[in-house]
């Protein structure tokens, strides 16, 4: 009799633990967890390359490695073409002074479109001169009436009046 109440505890106790086992703090504290690295956190880092003269310096503390390439520049380098400001403001044509072409070069106005002006007030007047009722025609089937003037708020005199 004892054998079986005993037999009865540890399986009670045994499906108590397998029904934790799913249970991520349970887990954790068993140390069963998977820690998986960021993938967005690699960086490739530069290969190792003995100098020529074999003359090796430690490197200060707390300096940034020499070797590598700041990953947010290269990301910027390789979606925006970086040409060099002073050498865009030099070839760029028309009268303005050297401050103002520099201003054009950081704001990399020589890949703006020439016409865009002339595009944008073509596409103004095409819009000022489309029938307005033509929409109403479209969606509905039928020209719609102006809108009545609004109705005037009554009070009921309660306390949401106020509002």
């Amino acid at each position: 009799m004892i054998c079986v109440v005993r037999l009865g505890a540890v399986a009670g106790l045994g499906l108590a633990l397998l029904s934790l086992a799913g249970c991520d703090s349970l887990r954790a504290a068993a140390g069963i967890t998977k820690n998986s690295p960021d993938e967005f956190a690699v960086v490739t880092k530069a290969p190792l390359i003995i100098p020529p003269d074999f003359n090796l310096h430690p490197p200060s503390p707390g300096a940034a490695p020499l070797n590598q390439q700041d990953p947010t520049g290269a990301a910027e380098a390789s979606l925006f073409n970086n040409n060099d400001p002073a050498a865009v403001a030099a070839s760029m044509s028309g009268n303005y002074s050297m401050g103002e072409r520099m201003l054009l070069a950081n704001a990399r106005a020589q890949n703006a479109d020439p016409a865009i002006r002339a595009e944008l007030q073509s596409d103004q007047k095409n819009m000022q001169g489309a029938d307005p009722d033509f929409t109403d025609k479209v969606l509905s089937g039928a020209t719609i009436a102006p809108p009545a003037a609004p109705k005037k708020k009554t009070s009921s005199g309660g306390w949401f009046d106020w509002f």
